[in-house]
């Protein structure tokens, strides 16, 4: 299955994670055909965060990312998850150490946990990073400090075997060593795979941690199988053993040459790729540009006309609103005129009335200062029995709204809980309810006998 078509089935299988497949898609499919990134393989798998949280499954591209220490290449395995904001968000990366690996203590750009931090990470910008670049960064960031190295060897096995097994494994060890060196075919599984005492993987071994420190990388082998490896200093003398080193120290400076002919080669094809990419970019970056500049320009043109149309169109219908005013101007001020002469006229009337009014009030207020003050409960009396029941049962319906109102305000400010304010207003809706019958029921009887209530009067 190719890069393309491996990509659509796991996006496919996520289902709508990303909000624009393609362009996840599209850097997808030119990681896996860069270089760097053809040791690499997509598969889908949730991210988990260091505080324990997990987003659905997310793309992963699982592999080695390969790196060149000293001008010797190592295979890397790492996981690259792309978050479900991508590309708005910048990919995670991991470092999966095998089983005879460990991740360097303190290391610059990677965590004791595998993450990785770079400042390309740091800097992206969805418009103008890629996955592609991401990976020579890292290739380039991992050759000047490797992420991880191999494990010490088990040396506790005895010393007491004969000479000739001695032969044997020293002769096994050498030729470890050579095809380690030789080593070129990616195996997409081998830094999920346990690696003890195998000696067939396909992930270059990473120098050892006293390598990296003292600054030489000696060459290690791709296994943990090194029993008898620690009586080499004994054995020096033995032809077969010399032989076998010297071989092995021929075919890993032929495979060395190579490797670097072929390292050049990968970096050149990287270098033309990158600026491929880059000036793509550069192109795309112009080209949104040009559109968005046009779209402004076409937008502003457009308002600017658009305004300008509304503000004349308005100035006219204006003047022709101002036109037909003036001329009914004449006859509206002399009805206007006549109108004010009749408003005088009925003015002075109201005010001789409300002369006379005033005084008959005065005069009352004068009689009535000496008289006791009415309760005001007196102040409306019904007439009857039913006018009465009315009253009350107005005066009950009035209240029980009253009383909702400040619940609703109640339950607003929460002084009262949920549960507590709905039995009470089902319980007040319930009184509402019966009083506002009733008193339909007293006005149609009263209205059926000739008796109704008239504004309030009873």
């Amino acid at each position: 299955m190719d890069a393309e078509s491996s990509i659509t089935a796991a996006l496919a299988r996520l289902g709508a994670v990303y909000n624009d497949p393609p362009r996840v898609s599209r850097d997808g499919v030119r990681l896996l055909r860069s270089p760097l990134g053809s040791h690499l393989r997509p598969t889908t798998s949730p991210l988990v965060s260091s505080n324990g949280d997990a987003t659905p499954p997310v793309l992963v591209f699982s592999g080695t990312v390969a790196m060149s220490y000293k001008g010797t290449t190592y295979n890397i395995p790492v996981d690259i998850y792309l978050p479900p904001q991508y590309p708005h968000r910048p990919p995670v990366i991991f470092v999966r150490p095998t089983p005879g690996m460990m991740i360097k203590p303190n290391h610059q750009h990677v965590g004791s946990d595998g993450n990785v931090y770079m400042p390309y990470l740091t800097e992206w910008r969805a418009q103008s990073h890629s996955l592609m670049e991401m990976t020579v960064c890292l290739s380039s960031l991992f050759g000047a400090e490797p992420p991880c190295y191999a494990k010490p060897p088990d040396s506790s096995s005895g010393t007491s075997n004969g000479g000739g097994r001695r032969r044997d494994q020293f002769a096994t060890a050498a030729t470890n060593m050579a095809n380690t060196f030789m080593q070129g075919v990616f195996n997409p599984n081998a830094h999920q795979q346990n690696d003890s005492g195998s000696g067939g993987g396909g992930v270059a071994t990473p120098p050892s941690y006293d390598s990296i420190s003292a600054g030489n990388t000696p060459p290690t082998t791709g296994n943990n199988n090194n029993n008898g490896y620690g009586q080499r200093e004994n054995s020096n003398d033995d032809p077969d053993i010399r032989r076998a080193l010297e071989c092995s120290r021929i075919e890993a400076e032929l495979a060395d040459a190579k490797r670097k002919e072929e390292e050049e080669e990968r970096l050149k094809e990287a270098r033309k790729l990158s600026e491929a990419a880059e000036v793509e970019r550069q192109v795309r970056v112009e080209e949104e540009l040009m559109h968005e500049l046009r779209s402004k320009l076409t937008a502003r043109l457009q308002g600017r006309l658009s305004q300008f149309y509304g503000g004349a169109r308005e100035v006219i219908s204006d003047d022709l609103r101002k036109q037909t005013k003036l001329e009914r101007g004449s006859d509206d001020v002399r009805e206007e005129i006549l109108e004010l002469r009749r408003r005088k006229e009925a003015l002075e009337r109201s005010h001789i009335a409300t002369d006379a009014a005033t005084a008959d009030i005065n005069s009352f207020l004068r009689s009535m200062e000496n008289d006791a003050e009415i309760p005001v409960d007196d102040l409306c009396q019904p007439s009857c029995v039913r006018s009465r029941q009315m009253l009350e049962l107005d005066a009950k319906n009035h209240a029980i709204s009253d009383v909702l109102y400040f619940l609703d305000r109640a339950l607003v400010k929460g002084t009262i809980p949920l549960d507590v304010h709905l039995k009470t207003v089902r319980r007040l809706a319930k009184q509402q309810f019966m009083a506002r019958a009733l008193l339909t029921k007293i006005e149609q009887t009263m209205a059926a006998e000739g008796s109704g209530r008239n504004g309030g009067k009873f």
